[in-house]
C-alpha cells in the first residue's frame, strides 16, 4: 500500500487509535507517550542455518523487499523495508569455516512494480521559537509532513527533509564484524537499485561472535536502517559449543532500536491518533558557515518509543534459569546504559530518573544478574559480572543472565542513560522490555557458567616499541592519527572526522587546523624536554584522496583524539580489535586551548590521565564508544582480507555527513610498487 498523500488521505487501514483497542491485559492505566507497554510478546527472528555442504557455489539468497509490520498491538500494519520482508531480517547461523555465499537482492518495488519510495516520512523540526527546545519538540510522540496536513491546521506538522519523498532503495549490504576481502564488506558507493543483486562470499575464517548485517549506502545509511534494513548473524564455533552455554529457547537475540509514529491532524485538542506509519522526527539547528551565511541542518535522530526486534516495548515470560542474551544496539544514535529494575511491587511517580540514587526521589530497585561473557569480536576470557552496561550504537554484548534467585517476578531492561521511569512527551522513557519469571524452577538450575570461556583470548599491550599480542612480541606496527571534532568548524553544523599527518621537525605550523598533543612517552621527563608532536588534517571527507595503506598481515596503532561534541561510536570495518591505552583530558579546564572552533586549532594538549580500560573492553570489538575529551588507542592485525574498506562514526547520521573515510590493504608484494604509506611506524 503507498503511503498517505493529501491526494490520498489516510483510510481505516493506515491509522487507529491507540486507546482504542488497548485490552485489560495491559499493565499500564495511564500511557503518558500514547502507547502501553508489554502489551506484545517478544518475537523472535527466523533463523537460518548455513551447513557446510562441501558445494562452494551453494548460495542463500536474501531479499530486500516491502513487508507489512506492526510494531505495537495497538497499532495497524505499516509497510516497511526489510529482508525477507521481516524486521528484523532472518538471523542468519553458520559455523566457523564455512564459507557462506550469499545473493542480496534488491527487490524494493511497491504494489505497481515501481521502486519503492521510504515507507514514513522525513521531516524536519524548525528551531524552537518557544522556551521548549527544539530536540524536546523532536522527541514528542506524533506529529506528520505537512504534506498531510495541506491546510496547515495542526502545529505539529513538520517540512519533509529536501529529496527524501523521492528516495528509493538502493542499497549495499555490510556484515558488521566480519573478516571479508573489500568488494565483499559492503562500500558505500556500490549500492544495487531496485531489480539487482549482489553476490558475496563471507569465509567466515573467525570465532564465535554477535555480528549484524545492515545497509551501507552512501549518504542513505540512516533512512535504510530506520525503515527496517537489519539482521543478526552468528557465528558459532567448537569451543563455545563445549562450553554448554543456554541455547534453543533460552538464547535470545535483542536487536534494540528507538523510533517515533506518526499521527493524523488530531480533530481536536489533545487528540492522538497514530496511524502506525513511523516517522523521521529531526530536531531541526541553523549553522552560520564561514561566510556569515545561515545554513539549515538537524540533529541526529532519537525516538521517544524503544522496540526489541522490532516491537515497542514488549514482555518475555522466562523460568528462573541462566538465559543469554545477545545484544545489539541498533540504534540511529541512542547510547544505552543497560540495568535489570525489578519492578514486581514499583509505585514511581511519573517522570523519576530512571538512574537516581537521591534518597529524596524514588530509587528504582536495580538488581544485578547479569555477566558479559562476550563482545563484538567473540568471547571474554573470562565472564565479567556488571550492574549496568554502556553500549553504543553498533555495539554488541553477549551476557549472562540469572533469574534463578527471582522467581514469581516482574523485571524490566531499563535505559538508565538520561531516561526516565513512566516518561512524558519530550522524554526518553527508560523502559527497554520486560521480564516475567515463572515460579517453577528449571531441570539444569544448577549450571553455572565456565570460569573460563576462550582459551584462545590474548590480551594486546604496547611495551616500549614493541607489541605483546599474548607471548608474543611484534617489532614493527604502523601507527594512524584520527581526530573527532566538534560542530563549528568554518561554522559547519556536524561533527568531523580529521585523518591527521604528523608534521616534520622543520615543517612550518600553519595558523589553522593545527593540533598539538605532548608524546605520552615523555612523561618522565621534566616539561621543558617534552616533545610536542604536531598534526594537520590531510582529509576531512570520504572522497579526499586516501592516505592510509597497509600491507595486509601489518599491525597497526589507531590513535583517536576526540576534541569535544558528543560520544562517537567509532567502527573500523575488516579486523577486530583490542584498546590498549585510554587517556582523559579536561576539555572544560582547558578552554579554547583544548580546542579553538575559530581556526580549528588547539593549544599543546598535556599528555592526558590515564583511565582504567575495565575487562568488558579489554575484549575483542570493531566499535569503541569514544567520549569527548579521550585518547584512544586501538590495535589491530590486519590479517586475512584486502582490498577497500571503511571507518566511521556509526552514528548514522554522522557516518552519511562527514564522519566517514576509507582505507586499504595490499598484498605485501603489491606495496613495494605503492606509493602511499602510513603516517609513521616503528
Amino acid at each position: 500500500m503507498s503511503a498517505p498523500t493529501a491526494d490520498r488521505p489516510a483510510t481505516e487501514f493506515d491509522t487507529v487509535s491507540a486507546d482504542a483497542t488497548a485490552t485489560s491485559d495491559s499493565t499500564e492505566t495511564a500511557p503518558r507517550l500514547g502507547l502501553r507497554k508489554f502489551r506484545d510478546e517478544l518475537p523472535l527472528p527466523k533463523v537460518i542455518k548455513i551447513a557446510d555442504t562441501g558445494d562452494e557455489h551453494r548460495t542463500v539468497s536474501m531479499r530486500a523487499k516491502v513487508g507489512r509490520h506492526r510494531f505495537h498491538r495497538d497499532l495497524p500494519e505499516t509497510d516497511v523495508w526489510a529482508y525477507e520482508g521481516q524486521l528484523p531480517g532472518p538471523t542468519i547461523e553458520v559455523r566457523r569455516d564455512t564459507p557462506a555465499t550469499i545473493d542480496w537482492v534488491n527487490d524494493l518495488f511497491d504494489s505497481d512494480g515501481d521502486p519503492a519510495t521510504l515507507p514514513y516520512d522525513v521531516v524536519r523540526v524548525p528551531p524552537s521559537t518557544t522556551p521548549t527546545p527544539t530536540t524536546r519538540i523532536a522527541m514528542t510522540p506524533g506529529g506528520r509532513s505537512v504534506k498531510l496536513d495541506p491546510t496547515g491546521a495542526a502545529d505539529d506538522s513538520y517540512p519533509a527533509l529536501a529529496g527524501t519523498d523521492d528516495l528509493t532503495g538502493a542499497t549495499v549490504v555490510h556484515l558488521h564484524g566480519a573478516l571479508t576481502d573489500g568488494h565483499n564488506d559492503g562500500w558505500s558507493h556500490n549500492v544495487t537499485a531496485p531489480g539487482g543483486r549482489t553476490r558475496v562470499l563471507y569465509p567466515n575464517k573467525q570465532e564465535s561472535a554477535t555480528l549484524w548485517y545492515h545497509d551501507h549506502a552512501m549518504a542513505v545509511t540512516r533512512f535504510n536502517v530506520y525503515a527496517g534494513l537489519a539482521g543478526f548473524y552468528l557465528l558459532r564455533d567448537a569451543n563455545e559449543a563445549s562450553l554448554k552455554l543456554p541455547s534453543g529457547p533460552y538464547e535470545l537475540p535483542l536487536m534494540i532500536t528507538d523510533r517515533n509514529f506518526e499521527t493524523r491532524v488530531p480533530k481536536q485538542p489533545g487528540e492522538q491518533r497514530f496511524t502506525g506509519r513511523p516517522i523521521y522526527k529531526q530536531a531541526g539547528i541553523v549553522a552560520v558557515d564561514s561566510d556569515g551565511e545561515a545554513v539549515d541542518t538537524e540533529i541526529p535522530v532519537s525516538g521517544p518509543f524503544t522496540l526489541v526486534n522490532g516491537k515497542v516495548w514488549p514482555t518475555k515470560k522466562v523460568t528462573p534459569r541462566w538465559y543469554r542474551l545477545r545484544i545489539l544496539n541498533a540504534c540511529s544514535t541512542r547510547t544505552l546504559v543497560l540495568a535489570v529494575h525489578n519492578t514486581t511491587n514499583e509505585s514511581a511517580p511519573p517522570s523519576s530518573p530512571a538512574n537516581n540514587t537521591d534518597s529524596a526521589g524514588f530509587i528504582p530497585d536495580r538488581v544485578t544478574p547479569m555477566s558479559v561473557i562476550g563482545t563484538d569480536g567473540g568471547l571474554l576470557a573470562a565472564p565479567a559480572p556488571v550492574s549496568t552496561l554502556e553500549i553504543g550504537p553498533a555495539e554488541r554484548y553477549d551476557v549472562l543472565i540469572d533469574f534463578r534467585s527471582l522467581a514469581g517476578q516482574t523485571l524490566e531492561l531499563r535505559n538508565e542513560q538520561g531516561t526516565f521511569i513512566n516518561a512524558g512527551p519530550g522524554e526518553a522513557d527508560a523502559t527497554i522490555m520486560q521480564f516475567v519469571i515463572g515460579k517453577s524452577a528449571a531441570s539444569d538450575a544448577d549450571w553455572e557458567p565456565p570460569v573460563e570461556l576462550n582459551p584462545d583470548y590474548r590480551r594486546y599491550l604496547h611495551v616500549g616499541t614493541d607489541l605483546q599480542v599474548g607471548s608474543q612480541t611484534i617489532h614493527s606496527h604502523e601507527h594512524f592519527w584520527v581526530a573527532l571534532i566538534p560542530p563549528g568548524p568554518g561554522g559547519k553544523g556536524h561533527p568531523e572526522l580529521w585523518e591527521l599527518r604528523q608534521l616534520g621537525s622543520t615543517e612550518p605550523s600553519p595558523g589553522h587546523d593545527l593540533i598539538k598533543v605532548i608524546d605520552p612517552r615523555d612523561a618522565t621527563l621534566p616539561p621543558a624536554e617534552r616533545k610536542v608532536l604536531r598534526f594537520v588534517p590531510v582529509a576531512k571527507l570520504f572522497d579526499d584522496a586516501n592516505s592510509i595503506v597497509f600491507s595486509e598481515g601489518s599491525w597497526a596503532v589507531w590513535n583517536i583524539l576526540h576534541l569535544g561534541g558528543p560520544p562517537h561510536p567509532f567502527h573500523i570495518h575488516m579486523t577486530q580489535f583490542q584498546m590498549i591505552e585510554r587517556g582523559q583530558w579536561d576539555l572544560a579546564a582547558l578552554g579554547e586551548e583544548g580546542w579553538n572552533a575559530d581556526n580549528g586549532t588547539t593549544g599543546v594538549l598535556p599528555i592526558p590521565v590515564d583511565s582504567a580500560i575495565d575487562p568488558v573492553r579489554q575484549g575483542m570489538k570493531d566499535t569503541y564508544l569514544i567520549k569527548p575529551g579521550e585518547w584512544v588507542k586501538l590495535l589491530g592485525d590486519f590479517t586475512g582480507a584486502t582490498g577497500s574498506f571503511m571507518y566511521h562514526c556509526h552514528i548514522l547520521d554522522h557516518e552519511d555527513h562527514t564522519m566517514m573515510r576509507p582505507f586499504v590493504v595490499l598484498p605485501k608484494e603489491l606495496m613495494a610498487f605503492h606509493g602511499a604509506h602510513g603516517s609513521g611506524h616503528h
